[in-house]
């Protein structure tokens, strides 16, 4: 008998950790078969039917180990498929929204998390070994010096997805960049037909729109330290509502996140909603919790030898700072501008993502060389957050290699160049028009801050051919 290993939780983000461990506990060459993997969860506790967004990480490691097809995502979990993101009201070009689409090799999609979750506990045990699956409510976590105790019942390693976390509950701290900390979220059963994640800019905070084959998700987030929850409900329902068509779910949280991945006992790890990345501005979250899910199972499963050793729990941690460092950047881009309100929220939160995107000491070690080369690129008078992107545009060699795929700089999860010249030329970036383009933009008809959810495919964009009328 090999080890036993709990994971703990039951959403999108405990299927991705789960496929994460079977994946790297069976691999070819692998010395760690006979482990053990308990998923528990409690199944009293229902997942709600709302839609989210799942890309291109997530998508591959369920399509590489498990037999779920293109047609499952389709008739089982009411998927759409996603090419991209819309920004209603957001920057500062006051003319335009922008789209920023993704390029045709990514696969994202909009599916019902609830659909989707309870397909894998229902069927992940036909496919896979050693697996096994409990429904109970966990009441509590302890440890010996080697072993961990879910309700008493021991245990080699715990992976708890779990918001907020179910063990070391103080060890969160401030985010590096999360304006939010309240969601508001209610599912219409209405067909959604747009075919990208819409956020929109509201007074008190910002909508997001995810659509699924027969149902609308709307997310209104804010920061609950600013916006009272009824300031929230009443901007909400500008836009959606509320009242009319159902009530809402209320989930609260904090501006914080885990101190650590894996704790220094190596016996317990946090990854998924107990991470504490509640802020999903972009959508990033949904990677982040993937990738994590990934390092800790490199952690347990990589080293034949000398499984869990303390150097690689130390490079897990460094990941995980790379992770915040790059989710609190991507959200931080696009709202560094404000949006179409002058309110307290759209303020602070403009204020503190330009500090941030100021900050050049926010780097792991692994970004030094990226920020030496920047020192000669950058003098030290000048905004790295202002001046970076002119700077690199204004200079071929720096400007050539953006637009390749090996491209290395601090705002490096922008994604490729062609993300980064319509966010840029949305947002109303003076540097933007410096940017070289081989296809112009494809931008939305409508006026600044004016909503729209017409799709994109078949949508305004389709190619129209005015066919010959048929001979009598």
């Amino acid at each position: 008998m090999g080890r036993k290993i709990a994971v703990i939780g039951a959403g999108a983000d405990a299927v991705a950790t789960v496929s994460q461990l079977i994946a790297q506990r069976d691999t070819q060459d692998s010395v760690y078969q006979d482990d053990q993997i308990t998923w528990i969860r409690d199944c009293s506790h229902k997942i709600e039917n709302f839609g989210i967004s799942v890309n291109t990480i997530w998508i591959t490691l369920l399509a590489t180990n498990t037999t779920i097809s293109t047609i499952d995502y389709f008739k089982r979990f009411d998927a759409l498929q996603k090419i991209g993101l819309k920004f209603i009201g957001f920057g500062a070009r006051r003319d335009k929204n922008f789209h920023v689409l993704f390029d045709p090799c990514e696969i994202s999609m909009h599916l019902d998390e609830r659909k989707v979750c309870e397909f894998y506990w229902e069927n992940v045990q036909k496919q896979h070994f050693n697996l096994e699956l409990v429904d109970k409510r966990v009441s509590s976590i302890e440890f010996t010096d080697d072993k961990a105790l879910v309700d008493g019942e021991e245990f080699d390693f715990v992976v708890d997805c779990v918001r907020g976390g179910l063990w070391d509950k103080d060890a969160y701290t401030p985010a590096f960049f999360n304006p939010t900390d309240t969601k508001l979220t209610i599912n219409r059963k209405i067909d959604g037909d747009w075919d990208y994640t819409a956020y929109i800019a509201c007074e008190h905070g910002y909508l997001t729109g995810i659509p699924t084959q027969d149902a609308q998700t709307w997310i209104y987030s804010y920061d609950s330290d600013i916006t009272t929850e009824e300031e929230a409900n009443a901007d909400f329902s500008k836009h959606c509502e509320v009242k009319k068509y159902c009530s809402y779910k209320k989930t609260e949280s904090d501006h914080l996140t885990s101190d650590y991945m894996i704790h220094e006992n190596k016996l317990y790890s946090r990854c998924g909603r107990a991470l504490g990345m509640n802020d999903d501005l972009t959508g990033y979250t949904n990677y982040v919790e993937t990738d994590a899910a990934e390092a800790i199972a490199e952690f347990l499963f990589s080293d034949p030898e000398r499984p869990c050793n303390n150097m690689m729990r130390m490079e897990v941690e460094e990941r995980w700072i790379d992770l915040q460092i790059d989710h609190s950047t991507l959200m931080a881009f696009y709202v560094q501008y404000g949006a179409q309100y002058g309110t307290k929220f759209w303020d602070k939160t403009r204020n503190d993502a330009c500090r941030f995107l100021e900050n050049k000491n926010l780097h792991s070690a692994d970004r030094m060389e990226v920020y030496d080369k920047l020192e000669n690129m950058l003098p030290k008078e000048e905004n790295l957050r202002l001046d970076y992107h002119r700077h690199m545009a204004q200079e071929e060699y720096h400007l050539r290699q953006r637009m390749t795929d090996n491209s290395d700089e601090p705002y490096r999860m922008l994604g490729p160049y062609q993300s980064l010249c319509q966010a840029s030329h949305g947002l109303g970036a003076a540097y933007a028009k410096y940017f070289p383009m081989m296809s112009p933009l494809w931008e939305p008809p409508e006026k600044f801050g004016e909503i729209n959810l017409d799709p994109i495919v078949g949508g305004q964009f389709r190619k129209r051919t005015k066919r010959a009328p048929k001979s009598s």
